[in-house]
């Protein structure tokens, strides 16, 4: 089930934070980690790997994005932006905790089975889109810049 309010606020923050308008304690602060919607969830997830939690920063200088990163970032933020379910696996926190403990008694073995796994799921060149046609229709209709909406 889609969230339109939930997706609203992540794909903001994540736009501030990407572009160096907000620090990672604010973008934190701003964003709700228990979303029903699971896409809100996994991305805000995933995002949580472009910055350091252990100070606070901008992602400016040294700290900036790349090229890449910052692609994947606009990814995320057209899906937010769209009406599309979440269809890539998921895991929940205690699943993910229970996994990583296995992952160190198998030294990563069982991490590096997973990840070929999840990437099989669909394209993962335009995560968290599923599918390029997917996302396709999306970058020809943005919701943004739709004059309907």
């Amino acid at each position: 089930m889609t969230d339109k309010r939930d997706r609203e606020k992540l794909a903001e923050a994540l736009r501030h934070l990407a572009t160096g308008q907000i620090s990672n304690r604010e973008y934190e602060d701003r964003t709700e980690v228990r979303s029903s919607d699971i896409a809100v969830r996994e991305i805000w997830r995933a995002a949580w790997g472009m910055y350091s939690d252990v100070r606070t920063h901008r992602l400016t200088g040294k700290d900036a994005l790349t090229a890449d990163t910052k692609e994947a970032v606009a990814r995320c933020i057209l899906f937010l932006n769209s009406d599309l379910p979440w269809e890539w696996p998921t895991r929940s926190s205690t699943e993910m905790l229970l996994f990583a403990i296995a992952s160190l008694c198998t030294l990563g073995l069982l991490a590096r089975r997973d990840v070929r796994r999840y990437r099989a799921a669909g394209e993962f060149a335009v995560w968290p889109f599923l599918r390029r046609s997917d996302y396709e229709a999306a970058l020809r209709a943005p919701r943004l810049l739709n004059r309907a909406v």
